[in-house]
């Protein structure tokens, strides 16, 4: 990785960064204000060599520092301590007085420091100083040599007391504090946000790295073989207005939807894609998003277009553009409806859209049949671009056939969600099947690189149908009523003709018949058995029932 490629790294991360800092920041503080306070006391001991005619010599001073080292030794010996202990009746053990002593011996000086640590100052002094003149008793009592005893010609015995080699002065007698050392703020502080900012750095690097999600074009080239036709950044305003109709002119979500309007209708000059599926690999990427605003972008420039609603089990585009659901797709397919009859317009005329209507029990069926290629054919025919918001490739195969039928796919992909092998595999499985990947939309990119956006299905891999909230018992075209189309009512109602075109459609499932009986949703377009449906045609009007007799 480069620098700059660090850096983002970081601006990626950077409330893992703080979360860290303010952690150890908070932990140091507490310590601060939990930790019993220390007070420290520091006695000095001089040591010097007590022969005349050597104490003032250089061998002198190297002997005495020789032995600085050894009298530090002995300060911190379980007898000296002990006989301490005793002397000042403490109830600390030797080896927990041990803890609160610091004993200083630089072996190029004379000079011996005794530091005491303790929670009372008083009693930091007072073990100091004893320690202090112990010790000066000690050294007497241990360099101090045998007397010598000797007898002049007359008799005379005197007795020699030689002076000891060396000897230890006080020079420092330990003082009260009346600041404790520890804990120290000013230390444990910085300390604390240094070792948050580390241990974020290294989290923050650790997240990068560990991370399986796409978050760069470049990755989802990589892994799809398709180029990429634009990203959309997250925009929190897209919760509550999630069309392009309903954007800034100046937008920057806008402005991406616009961009991969332009850079689909160049995907192939010779043959550009003119019936698309949006789809995806998992659920919660913003599929239907994109191909809402697809649709509505390619409208705007003028160009007639027909938006599907062929996510069967989930439907969410009529929800989106606000619009009455009721019969549709499913509809059609199953020749209870004819097509133009269910095209719904949408703003000025130039986009139209067709609902998925029913949920029907062989969703995968019904989208791979030969009905469902000649209504593509029919409404490319029409117009000038076919948009299908399928569902995603991972749960279901209701996408893969579609993309066979289609002039191709385009796989959204979400930014920090869509994991590298779901979408992996969801590039091999149009792969596969042969199915042309037009290209990929990096969807709700963060502008600083993190973090995610709320809206989506909720839905993973259990793909299953969603619940109306609002029941159709069944679906009524006989309907005479004018203005907004209710539930069910057909494009030619709200033109004025209401002609019926239908006696009844189911709107259950169980409503819709089923291939022997089987319950694992065979096909109703067919196949044999009492549930086969009359073929449909492709004519002028559209696609139309060929009713057999």
């Amino acid at each position: 990785m480069e620098l700059g490629q660090y850096l983002r790294v970081l601006r990626q991360h950077w409330k893992l960064i703080w979360a860290s800092i303010l952690l150890f920041l908070t932990l140091a503080g507490v310590a601060c204000l939990l930790i019993p306070p220390v007070y420290s006391s520091t006695s000095k001991l001089y040591v010097s060599n007590s022969s005349a005619e050597i104490s003032g010599t250089a061998q002198g001073g190297i002997a005495a520092q020789r032995t600085v080292v050894s009298y530090a030794e002995l300060l911190v010996g379980s007898d000296f301590l002990g006989s301490v202990r005793e002397e000042l009746d403490l109830s600390a053990t030797p080896l927990e007085l041990v803890e609160q002593i610091e004993v200083l011996a630089n072996p190029d000086s004379v000079i011996i420091s005794i530091t005491v640590n303790n929670v009372s100052p008083a009693q930091a002094q007072l073990i100091a100083n004893t320690m202090a003149v112990r010790f000066v008793d000690v050294v007497r009592e241990v360099e101090s040599p045998d007397p010598t005893i000797s007898e002049d010609a007359n008799g005379v015995v005197t007795t020699v007391i030689p002076s000891p080699p060396f000897k230890v002065t006080q020079v420092q007698q330990g003082g009260m504090a009346s600041e404790p050392v520890a804990p120290d703020p000013y230390l444990l502080l910085p300390l604390g946000g240094l070792l948050g900012l580390l241990i974020g750095l290294a989290l923050a690097l650790a997240r990068h790295f560990m991370d399986n999600t796409v978050k760069s074009t470049k990755q989802i080239e990589e892994l799809t073989g398709a180029a990429s036709v634009g990203g959309v950044l997250y925009d929190a305003a897209m919760a509550d207005k999630p069309l392009a109709s309903q954007f800034n002119a100046q937008s920057l979500t806008g402005e991406a939807y616009r961009q991969i309007r332009t850079n689909l209708q160049y995907v192939s000059v010779d043959a550009p894609p003119r019936v698309l599926v949006i789809t995806s690999s998992v659920s919660g990427e913003g599929k239907t998003t994109t191909a809402v605003n697809l649709a509505l972008v390619l409208a705007q420039s003028g160009l007639r277009v027909a938006l599907i609603e062929a996510d069967l089990r989930r439907p969410r585009v009529m929800r989106y553009l606000q619009m009455v659901g009721g019969a549709g797709l499913t509809n059609v397919l199953a020749g209870k409806a004819e097509l133009y009859e269910l095209l719904q317009p949408y703003g000025d005329g130039k986009l139209s859209v067709l609902a998925a209507g029913p949920h029907p029990p062989n969703p995968s069926e019904l989208l791979g049949s030969d009905h469902m290629g000649e209504l593509l054919t029919a409404l490319r025919k029409t117009h000038d671009y076919v948009i299908i918001d399928a569902p995603p490739l991972l749960p279901v195969t209701d996408a893969a056939v579609l993309a066979v039928l289609a002039d191709g796919a385009v796989i959204v992909t979400r930014y920090g969600s869509t994991k590298r092998d779901q979408l992996r595999a969801a590039a091999d499985i149009l792969h596969g099947i042969d199915a042309r990947v037009v290209g990929t939309v990096l969807n709700m990119v963060s502008r600083k690189g993190g973090g995610g956006y709320g809206y989506g299905y909720g839905y993973g891999y259990g793909y299953q149908y969603e619940s109306d909230p609002n029941p159709r018992e069944e679906l009524d075209f006989d309907s005479t009523r004018r203005g907004k189309p209710s539930r069910g009512q057909t494009t030619s109602e709200r033109n004025g003709d209401t002609s019926p075109a239908m006696a009844r459609v189911p709107a259950r499932d169980a409503d819709w018949p089923s291939s022997g009986g089987s319950g694992n949703g065979s096909s109703a377009m067919g196949g044999g058995g009492q549930a086969q449906q009359p073929p449909i045609e492709v004519a002028q009007s559209g696609v139309r029932s060929q009713r057999g007799t």
